[in-house]
């Protein structure tokens, strides 16, 4: 949904300004075509006004031409006495009155014109009438002065011609020049109108290109989308179907649900409803409590369903609906999302099976530890009062039978003494193993470097060869009397296989990480094979002789069970002859 909001206002301003280009360009071509009519039309006018000249100067050549033919009727009538002249001479005379009047007519809107051509018609009146008098003047008579004096006004009408035929073509001049750049100043307008108005047409022809191109691969997008959608209804991990609440009738369903239950699609929508795919009894509990609840609060979350399948079974479900609007008609639509719980109703089973299960097996293993217990106390008794007797014994044998023993008896008995001692010490650590492992674990603060130089006192005391180096240490919250008992048994056996050296060196140093801090404890005795390392803290495994180190090889179980039962790990790496190192971890965020 939110890249159809993101691409709605970008098509909006698309569309906004392919639009407003649209308009532009049709405005400007609206324009064009203004400018274009106006130009025509002021050159239409000007082309009148050159017509008009063209006019006024043909009819002033007319008028000159038709006087000078006038003139020269009246002489050859003068001459000749021919009748045919006197006819030209009349009818020249009324052409000149009408060509007069016409050039007056012409030149009604220039009035220096008209002034010179009112001074030409007098001029031209003289002339005629010049002319006339020569017709009318008897033969016999002399008339050279009458021809000088025609000579003279025609001289005079022809300058007068000129300069009204001057006057006409410098308007023609201005008139063709202002034409040609109505003309020039048209064609711009029209070809730089033509010519933006194709671009801006091109530009929003490409624009709307674009905007096609883009609205097809936003539609193909769409169509993808849409598929995808589609694809990921029918694939989703859980059930959906939709159902329209006016019919009642299944309207749409996945095929996660159809595979689920059985059917074809064909045989479910628009033909079955809600009830139809459940148990009776889901079916009542749906019609009595679910719908209700959903008419009321429109929706129904997390209610168990038992689904009932195409052929009779049925298989647990979790159902949440909701109730939206067909956008399209404004029907009330249900919408069901449901969820194959088979499996987790299986697994709640077996867990309660499982819980029942470790129920019985915890009393079990409570029932042995008691039973451990008295074990316990009766090893610290029932067998020490028999080891003390014998060792008893044996020293008021050694002490009051010493002069009836020979060397050898006295051996012997010192053996049973030391194997006493031994059978004590080994009864000792397995109370302490069985007590690591038993009783409540309570944790406190307390100095866990304090504690390692308390260990160190009696070590140092009865092994004045041995350096100890105790770097600073970091505190955790543990129990103080467990591992007191660690550091003991870890400090010990690093004396122990170390004190042989030529300089014996114990180091105790530790390391941390935002979850643990990391104790180490390392010697320079005599080591261990890697290949046994498994072997190293199992009860009663030993990697060195009992002649060489004495022990009673529950030490280091000792150890790891206490750093077991703190949340920790423990581990060592050595080579044989180079030492070894021993590490213990205990957590920062006590259990």
């Amino acid at each position: 949904m939110q890249r159809s909001n993101k691409a709605e206002p970008k098509s909006r301003s698309a569309l906004v300004t392919t639009g407003a280009f649209f308009i532009l360009a049709m405005l400007l071509s609206i324009g064009v075509t203004v400018v274009a009519y106006r130009s025509v039309r002021l050159f239409e006018a000007r082309a009148i006004w050159v017509e008009h000249t063209h006019t006024v100067l043909q009819r002033l050549e007319e008028t000159h031409s038709t006087l000078r033919d006038l003139v020269a009727n009246a002489r050859g009538y003068a001459l000749s006495s021919r009748h045919e002249y006197l006819l030209g001479f009349e009818s020249d005379r009324n052409l000149l009155h009408q060509l007069l009047g016409g050039l007056r007519a012409l030149q009604i809107d220039n009035q220096d014109q008209l002034d010179r051509l009112t001074h030409l018609s007098i001029t031209i009146a003289q002339r005629i009438e010049l002319a006339r008098t020569l017709i009318e003047a008897d033969k016999e008579v002399r008339i050279d002065n009458a021809y000088e004096h025609g000579r003279d006004l025609s001289e005079d009408i022809r300058r007068q011609f000129v300069a009204l035929k001057e006057v006409e073509q410098a308007l023609l001049t201005e008139r063709s020049a202002d034409t040609r750049e109505s003309i020039r100043w048209t064609i711009l307008a029209i070809l730089g109108g033509s010519f933006v108005s194709i671009a801006i047409l091109i530009a929003v022809y490409l624009r709307l290109k674009r905007e096609t191109l883009r609205r097809r691969e936003a539609q193909i997008k769409a169509q993808l989308y849409a598929a995808e959608i589609e694809d990921l209804y029918n694939q989703a991990p859980c059930g959906y179907h939709s159902i329209d609440e006016k019919s009642g009738l299944i309207v749409q369903i996945n095929d996660t649900e159809l595979a689920w239950l059985g059917y074809a699609r064909e045989q479910v929508v628009g033909k079955m409803t809600q009830t139809d795919l459940m148990t009776p009894a889901s079916a009542d509990r749906y019609r009595q409590e679910w719908r209700p609840r959903l008419l009321h609060d429109k929706a129904v979350g997390g209610v168990d369903v038992d689904c009932l399948r195409a052929d009779g079974t049925h298989f647990s479900t979790l159902m949440s609906i909701s109730t939206v609007l067909n956008p399209d008609d404004g029907r009330v639509m249900s919408r069901n999302v449901i969820y194959d719980v088979s499996d987790r109703k299986q697994t709640e089973k077996e867990i309660e099976e499982l819980n029942a299960s470790l129920k019985r097996q915890t009393q079990h293993l409570s029932n042995i530890n008691k039973e451990l217990e008295s074990f316990s106390y009766s090893v610290s008794h029932d067998l020490r009062a028999p080891l003390r007797a014998i060792s008893g014994y044996a020293l008021m044998v050694e002490e009051d039978y010493a002069d009836a023993l020979d060397a050898k008896g006295q051996e012997l008995l010192q053996v049973i003494r030391r194997n006493v001692s031994k059978m004590d010490a080994l009864i000792n650590d397995l109370l302490k193993l069985s007590k690591s492992a038993t009783g409540e674990l309570t944790l406190g603060n307390f100095s866990m470097q304090e504690q390692v130089e308390q260990s160190i006192v009696g070590l140092r005391r009865e092994n004045g060869n041995v350096e100890f180096i105790v770097d600073p240490l970091e505190d955790v919250v543990a129990n103080q009397g467990l591992l007191s008992q660690v550091w003991e048994n870890l400090l010990g056996n690093a004396v122990k296989f170390s004190k042989k050296a030529e300089h014996a060196v114990v180091r105790v140093s530790s390391t941390s990480t935002p979850e643990e801090v990391i104790y180490q404890v390392q010697d320079n005795g005599i080591g261990f094979d890697m290949r046994y390392v498994h072997k190293l803290f199992g009860t009663f495994q030993r990697l060195h002789r009992q002649e060489d180190y004495a022990g009673t090889g529950i030490g280091l179980a000792l150890v790891q069970r206490i750093v077991v039962r703190h949340g920790g790990r423990v581990w060592a790496e050595s080579r044989s002859g180079e030492g070894a190192s021993f590490y213990f971890t205990l957590p920062r965020q006590a259990l």
